[in-house]
């Protein structure tokens, strides 16, 4: 810290210079009434804010002399602040290159940082972070001078890398095109001791949309646009956020591949059958009655049916029956001719007794006739 004895030094060193070449630590030097200047490089010091621009915040130092924080030494609330308010800031140099006190914010927060999250992730609130990294698992992001990270599942329909065929390596190369950007996010996890911090940019576009809760309702008929097609289902974007269409919700029929039925970009309509954890579940075949039900209503209990053996279990045999509809001979009503049933080939045709509708579970209990 500066005292008296640097400060007489500074006033002899100024005696000898033009007053033009004087710097404003030097012109400060020479007013000063008092005996020393009360901060120096290191030291924390309160500043009101002057001015605020995308690359630098100019400041009032403790009404001694002006300072500024540069880009990279703003805090995780820098957008926040606004001219009049007081922070808190670190000296990193008593003397830029302009003269001016070289100041941080992002030092001087990181004691007070984790509290802080933690502390807006139990108070909902966003923050935003720059993208610094990026891996095949998500982002790694700077939040006022600490590391978190965004997870892939975590990002929002319009930073997500949907990739056709889950390509890892085109996944990351459209990842890294987000280094350098800012994104609006909320917190899901802090852990100050094991230095964890984990971020959503989903939650964050949901919570702006006033949430999800409030934009769908069951039952709603929406318009979508596949936006990734995966194993287990449709990726659809609708309202800024994403819903998934699950493979067993695409159709009445059953589906190996969804990539012979869709592509990406396709518009469709889908019906919202479930909201929950912030996530929007969707059904395109519930567009439609189910036809088993329909086809159903034909059969009786008691009647007699031919029908073909699609697949042999242990448990018993799946047959293919009229209409599309599928039964089970279950071992268990086989009547001492288990073995009859587990010796039954695929594609063989029998006759067979219905003997158990079930409509609502969409089950056909089924006797293999002698």
């Amino acid at each position: 810290m500066a005292n008296a004895k640097t400060i007489s030094l500074i006033k002899k060193v100024a005696d000898k210079t033009d007053a033009k070449d004087q710097s404003p630590m030097e012109n400060l030097a020479n007013e000063l009434d008092q005996d020393f200047i009360p901060f120096g490089a290191g030291d924390p010091v309160e500043c009101t804010v002057i001015s605020t621009s995308s690359h630098r915040i100019l400041c009032d130092v403790g009404g001694l002399t002006c300072g500024f924080v540069p880009e990279k030494e703003f805090s995780f609330d820098t957008k926040e602040l606004k001219p009049g308010d007081r922070v808190i800031a670190a000296v990193m140099s008593m003397e830029g290159k302009d003269g001016l006190v070289v100041l941080s914010l992002r030092r001087a927060d990181r004691e007070k940082l984790w509290d802080t999250l933690k502390e807006k992730m139990e108070n909902h609130s966003t923050l935003s972070v720059k993208v610094a990294s990026a891996n095949r698992g998500g982002l790694m992001v700077d939040a006022g001078g600490l590391a978190g990270f965004l997870p892939v599942s975590q990002l929002s329909v319009e930073h997500y890398p949907r990739v056709d065929g889950g390509d890892p390596s085109q996944i990351l190369y459209k990842l890294r095109k987000l280094m350098g950007e800012t994104m609006t996010v909320k917190i899901i996890a802090v852990d100050r001791n094991e230095e964890k911090l984990i971020f959503s940019e989903k939650e964050a576009v949901s919570e702006s949309l006033g949430g999800v809760d409030t934009l769908f309702e069951i039952g709603e008929l929406v318009d979508g646009v596949i936006s990734g097609i995966a194993p287990f289902g449709l990726f659809v974007s609708l309202k800024s956020i994403e819903g998934l269409v699950h493979i067993s919700e695409v159709s009445w029929d059953h589906i190996s591949d969804l990539n012979k039925l869709f592509k990406v970009g396709q518009k469709i309509k889908a019906k919202v059958v479930k909201i929950e954890n912030g996530k929007v579940s969707l059904s395109i075949k519930r567009l439609s009655d189910d036809p088993w039900l329909e086809h159903m209503k034909n059969l009786k209990v008691g009647e007699t049916l031919e029908g073909e053996v699609g697949k042999v279990t242990a448990y018993g045999a799946f047959v293919k029956l009229p209409d599309g509809l599928e039964g089970l001979v279950h071992t268990s009503t086989a009547s001492g001719d288990i073995e009859k049933i587990k010796n039954l080939k695929v594609a063989e045709k029998h006759q067979f007794e219905v003997i158990e509708l079930k409509p609502e579970a969409r089950r056909i209990g089924l006797r293999l006739v002698k």
